[in-house]
């Protein structure tokens, strides 16, 4: 099954390089690795969305994903080599945050959560400034584009940061949507922060 999976990506990265200028096989090479990219992400999407809908919890997840996900495009992280591994993980983690979220949200106090939430902001700059963008060993990333990225990073993180802040001066009932944002960024803090080692 993989085989075919992996055969039919290729076929199509070959006709998709035929169309373009320059060396064909690191054209083709790209465009395999995009579309791989591509599919996996809709796939993980895919299963993120159906799960949070069965168990009630897709908006939160959805903000925990947005958070995440966005800071993650920039900064790099830590990557399973595995990708069935990269499926599940992504999926529980995500969802777990969703389901966090809406669970302690009721019960936890606002002032004890914006606490905490200060410190996750503060870390996730930390790591930002110190190792954004995290390279893995399957995804070098060329050193001219580092400042670009981890720029790209802090206007990310500076933008989750402002929609915090409004979110707590509001004070309108969004308690659970601030835990989820929370939680989304402390995930990639912690991908980021170099205490999980990509292998």
């Amino acid at each position: 099954m993989s085989t075919i999976y992996e055969q039919t990506i290729e076929k199509w990265a070959e006709t998709l390089s035929q169309q373009m200028h320059g060396n064909k096989q690191d054209n083709q090479a790209v465009i395999s690795y995009a579309i791989n990219i591509l599919l996996f992400n809709s796939m993980v999407l895919l299963i993120v969305v159906l799960l949070s809908l069965f168990l009630g919890v897709f908006s939160t997840t959805m903000v925990a994903l947005a958070a995440c996900g966005s800071l993650r495009i920039f900064t790099g992280g830590y990557h399973s080599l595995n990708p069935l591994h990269c499926l599940i993980i992504s999926t529980v983690l995500l969802v777990s945050c969703g389901k966090i979220a809406i669970v302690l949200a009721p019960g936890i106090d606002y002032y004890a959560l914006l606490a905490v939430l200060s410190l996750i902001m503060l870390l996730a700059l930390y790591f930002t400034l110190k190792n954004a963008p995290m390279e893995t060993p399957n995804r070098p990333i060329k050193p001219e584009k580092r400042p670009r990225l981890r720029k790209k990073g802090l206007v990310v993180w500076s933008f989750w940061m402002v929609t915090l802040v409004v979110l707590a001066v509001l004070n309108s009932g969004a308690k659970e949507f601030i835990l989820a944002i929370g939680l989304g960024i402390a995930i990639q803090t912690l991908s980021l922060s170099g205490l999980i080692k990509n292998k």
